[in-house]
């Protein structure tokens, strides 16, 4: 299946180490070569900016995706799962990437120099109207990414927990999935329900972060 590049093999002795490292290496060029330019849709340049980071790490040899889930009581998508984000400020000086970097480390205490930003994908407009750029990191080392690791910013930020890539590609994990069109273009949008072992929550995925987070795992794990 086209997820299985996503799951490692266990091996034995010494060779394990570096089957890991081979495949992981493997996985990670496939974003860099996507790379970091700018990837702008007609007429995104004419609107608000914000930028979002999509954070992997490998946990037990697996590309693994960081997301949060905001708090109830917020006004502005209150509950919905999300990665850290958020929209430029004027310290980021018209940097997508500053304002990424930025909102992670506010959102859930992911530094800078523990990330290895890795692609760029293109921007998409939100239904409020921002263009909104999201950007693929490698978050080094990885347990800096495990969700009782995290610095949780309590006013932003509500739960954390991780995911397998390789789960959103598979069909039988989807709650549901319908087309639709919006700003002019056809795509699929899918919701998934997420049941984590960790905390014995449910999250339900969905609308623009199960979009962007599919489109990751299509490039790593294909």
């Amino acid at each position: 299946m086209i997820f299985q590049v996503c799951i490692l093999l266990t091996f034995r002795g010494r060779s394990n180490s570096n089957v890991k490292m081979g495949v992981q290496e493997a996985m990670l060029s496939k974003l860099k070569a996507v790379g970091l330019d700018k990837k702008e849709r007609v007429g995104h340049g004419d609107l608000k900016r914000a930028s979002i980071l999509v954070p992997l790490f490998f946990r037990s040899g697996r590309a693994t995706v960081l997301l949060t889930q905001r708090p109830r009581r917020m006004k502005s998508h209150g509950g919905e799962v999300c990665c850290p984000g958020g929209k430029q400020d004027e310290e980021d000086g018209g940097d997508d990437l500053k304002t990424a970097l930025r909102e992670a480390e506010e959102e859930v205490g992911l530094k800078p120099q523990h990330l290895r930003p890795l692609a760029r994908l293109q921007s998409v407009e939100s239904k409020n109207n921002l263009a909104v750029t999201p950007f693929v990191a490698l978050v080094d080392p990885p347990e800096m990414a495990e969700p009782n690791q995290l610095k949780i910013n309590a006013e932003e930020v509500e739960d954390a927990f991780s995911v397998p890539l390789s789960w959103f590609l598979d069909d039988g994990n989807l709650d549901s999935i319908m087309p639709m069109e919006w700003r002019g273009d056809e795509f699929l949008l899918r919701t998934y329900l997420w049941d984590d072992p960790e905390s014995q929550k449910q999250f339900k995925i969905w609308g623009l972060t199960a979009h962007i987070v599919h489109s990751v795992a299509e490039i790593v794990c294909s």
